[in-house]
């Protein structure tokens, strides 16, 4: 094998380990998610909300881009065979995160009350001083990260996300539920809730410690004699790549967190809501985003997949190949985001039912569920033709989609918001068009800038046609077994029926769905090959 033919199998190899962690730390979040909803409620899930808000800004602001910088430098320095220059950039690299993470956990824990008192949720103010601790483990973590990563070894990272999600969850989930069975206050609780965040972050900051010593130990790197670069450089080196993927990545964010105080704050100004009553509506839209953000999960292994394949035919000069690449790419992101958006929009009420409790998940899930169902197809197929867009050289693009879906957002948020006949609504109708938009101008993008682009109208109709055929069918096989099952099971708790009519209707509709991609040939063969164990499952499943 030659060493490029290598260097793409090791790619290959740690790109499906780290998609794969991604899919169960997300899978793990959804868990999360849903039973802490239930506990926290409604107002409980806006302070939750508003919190990691405030976390995640700051946390985009310190590791963001200097993770993509440090493995940049790192790698670059491994493949010159220069040890102490690699061994200088990480220092300097945990240098500047350990910095960085120091300033954003003084910020969150000095001033917790004044910046929940400015995102108009003033119980937040505990969540955020529990929380502040994990913005410094998150940017001592990600140093040992990136320099893993750099060495093109993905598996400390893939645990350490694990490791991190599953305390959440554990821990979490274990201290908001005896805090309220305490009986403790609502803002205690929910500190309890984010408490597991920062405990996990510790702890993967101690593995990755251990991981990388395992690295070093397993390289046998020698002293090395070559000259490193100075403290300096170094640092402008990571700085100068860092900054733009910072400012891509911290922009979004900014507005998601403006978005958060919007909803909170429009809700009471413009339609005379309490403080109360506007939390409650927040925190129902913040119960349909875990739902919402988990099919765009299971994009993430097509999309690192896609980038270096296209590279490599770009390379080669095979633009009938790049084109191919692309065009399946997208569309098996389309196959396995539009049958999610499609399965959201019609099970909405039911989905709902069965996951919370509460007047406002009751009265208001379905309908934000619904909206948010459509959304999520257009974040899959965004991160898609994002990928594309990248694997082309063209990732300043996403300077300019991203402030204008954002600022959309929050335009549609501001008006929307307040006309009390839309109220909450109007937060699921925002977000849809704000990935909706995004997707139309990475589609316009693709088709200006990409020598021969993929044809959307072939990505799109056949997987179309099979989700249109696939939702009847969920919708009519849902009513059918809740009826039958209502009448049969009328002195059990509701949502036992719910429960079982709603796993009917979702396993048929699946199989009736991937018989149709199949049959209609939706699906190719070299759909297949994209994804992990595709030849097997080609194979297996008789796809031409």
């Amino acid at each position: 094998m030659t060493q490029s033919g290598a260097n793409k199998k090791s790619y290959l190899h740690g790109a499906t380990v780290l998609a794969a962690a991604v899919a169960i730390v997300k899978v793990i979040g959804a868990v999360y998610r849903i039973p802490i909803g239930n506990i926290l409620g409604d107002v409980g899930m806006s302070t939750f909300q508003v919190t990691f808000s405030i976390y995640q800004f700051l946390l985009i602001i310190s590791t963001a881009g200097l993770p993509v910088a440090l493995s940049k430098l790192v790698a670059a320095a491994d493949a010159l065979d220069r040890p102490a220059q690699v061994r200088r950039v990480f220092l300097v690299g945990r240098n500047t995160f350990v910095t960085l993470g120091l300033v954003s956990f003084l910020i969150m824990a000095v001033f917790h009350q004044q910046l929940a008192d400015f995102f108009g949720s003033p119980s937040a103010a505990y969540g955020i001083l529990a929380l502040s601790p994990a913005v410094f483990f998150v940017g001592l973590s990600s140093a040992y990260r990136g320099y893993c990563q750099g060495l093109s070894d993905m598996v400390p990272t893939s645990v350490s996300q694990v490791i991190e999600a599953l305390i959440r969850l554990v821990l979490g989930l274990g201290l908001a539920g005896l805090f309220a069975y305490w009986g403790l206050q609502l803002p205690i609780t929910v500190a309890g809730a984010i408490l597991g965040v920062t405990v996990g972050t510790a702890l993967a900051a101690g593995y990755l410690f251990f991981a990388k010593r395992n690295v070093d130990r397993l390289r046998h790197t020698p002293d090395g004699l070559d000259t490193p670069d100075s403290n300096r450089r170094i640092f402008r080196n990571l700085r100068n790549i860092a900054i733009p993927l910072t400012l891509g990545a911290s922009v979004f964010q900014l507005i998601n967190i403006i978005n958060n105080a919007v909803i909170l704050r429009r809700l009471q100004s413009a339609t005379g809501l309490s403080q109360e009553v506007a939390q409650s509506l927040h925190g129902t839209f913040t119960m349909t985003t875990s739902q919402f953000n988990l099919p765009s999960s299971f994009i993430i292994p097509i999309a690192i997949a896609m980038i270096p394949a296209i590279s490599a035919a770009i390379a080669q000069g095979d633009s009938e190949g790049a084109k191919n690449t692309s065009e399946s790419g997208i569309r098996v992101a389309c196959l396995l985001a539009l049958p999610a958006g499609a399965g959201l929009m019609v099970l909405a009420g039911p989905i709902m039912d069965v996951l919370y409790y509460g007047e406002f998940a009751a009265a208001y899930g379905a309908g934000l569920m619904a909206w948010m169902g459509a959304a999520a197809f257009f974040i899959c197929f965004f991160q898609a033709t994002n990928c594309v867009l990248q694997a082309y050289g063209f990732q300043r693009f996403t300077m300019y989609t991203l402030p204008v879906g954002g600022a959309i957002s929050v335009g549609l948020n501001w008006v929307l918001l307040a006309n009390p006949n839309i109220s909450i609504y109007g937060a699921a109708i925002s977000t849809l068009a704000c990935y909706a938009i995004i997707s139309i101008m990475n589609m316009v993008l693709v088709k200006r800038y990409i020598p021969k682009p993929p044809s959307f109208r072939k990505i799109l109709l056949r997987p179309l046609l099979c989700t249109i055929a696939m939702a009847a069918t969920a919708w009519v096989v849902y009513g059918l077994i809740s009826g039958v099952l209502f009448g049969m099971l009328a002195y059990v708790p509701t949502r036992v029926p719910l429960a079982l009519s709603l796993a009917g209707a979702i396993g048929l509709a699946m199989v009736v769905y991937l018989v149709l991609i199949i049959v209609t040939r939706a699906l190719t063969k070299e759909d297949m090959y994209m994804l992990p164990k595709g030849k097997k499952l080609a194979k297996l499943l008789r796809v031409r």
